[in-house]
């Protein structure tokens, strides 16, 4: 069996799911900012029903600046979510920073 072969296909799938990776990290990242720009308009009313008391305008500012920061951060830290990222992120830095062989 040709190894070769072998080989050219795993290095075609590693491809294929790091740009599914990217792919997904950045869509959850433009959410967040969608989130963000249709957040702002409503900021004021938002602010002023939690400090008048309103349950509902609080709820809503919480879990709009939960679900942007969570976009956020995974953005941010999407080589520890996404495996292959992960490993080409690892990758990157050994090369940036060889290891001196031990004498």
């Amino acid at each position: 069996m040709d190894g070769k072969w072998f080989d050219t296909w795993r290095t075609r799938w590693a491809r294929l799911k790091r740009a599914w990776e990217l792919g997904i990290a950045g869509l959850i990242l433009v959410t967040g900012i969608v989130l963000l720009l249709v957040s702002i308009p409503e900021l004021p009313t938002m602010l002023w029903g939690t400090l008048t008391g309103d349950g509902d305008a609080a709820s809503a500012l919480i879990v709009s600046v939960g679900a942007i920061a969570v976009c956020v951060l995974q953005w941010r830290w999407r080589t520890a979510f996404y495996p292959q990222l992960r490993r080409d992120a690892a990758a990157a830095r050994a090369e940036e920073h060889p290891q001196e062989p031990s004498a």
